[in-house]
């Protein structure tokens, strides 16, 4: 195909119509540089995926430890420090934009992630989990 696009597709489970349906709309609504987006949904009973632009690097934590190929992109500490920073500036949007006094971390696929904390204006404390 000439114009072909690359896109990633998570597929949801466990949830109802008017969940996804909310969760859509949560999605659609954040406009970040460092958010990513979705462009495109569907719904049915038993199939509901969501459609989002396709990192063609992969996740943050591939990047940053699951590459072993010897062609890989190594980050420095400057590079590992710039990502950080748009991870707190992505992270910051989302909890103003979402309006979260506490925000518990949960990854796509329902995996925690390793850290849970209570997010406090200028206060990250973590909670034993």
């Amino acid at each position: 195909m000439r114009n072909s696009v690359t896109v990633a597709v998570k597929r949801m489970r466990d949830m109802n119509r008017v969940k996804f349906e909310e969760h859509i709309q949560m999605l659609g609504d954040l406009r970040h540089p460092n958010v990513l987006s979705p462009v495109g949904y569907h719904y049915r009973r038993e199939e509901k995926l969501i459609v989002s632009e396709f990192m063609p690097r992969g996740s943050l934590l591939y990047v940053l430890h699951g590459d072993q190929r010897p062609d890989r992109v190594v980050l420095d500490w400057p590079a590992r420090m710039r990502i950080a920073v748009g991870v707190v500036r992505g992270m910051a949007y989302l909890h103003e934009k979402l309006g979260i006094p506490a925000m518990r971390l949960v990854s796509m696929d329902g995996a925690d992630f390793d850290a849970i904390h209570s997010c406090r204006r200028g206060r990250l404390t973590p909670l034993a989990v």
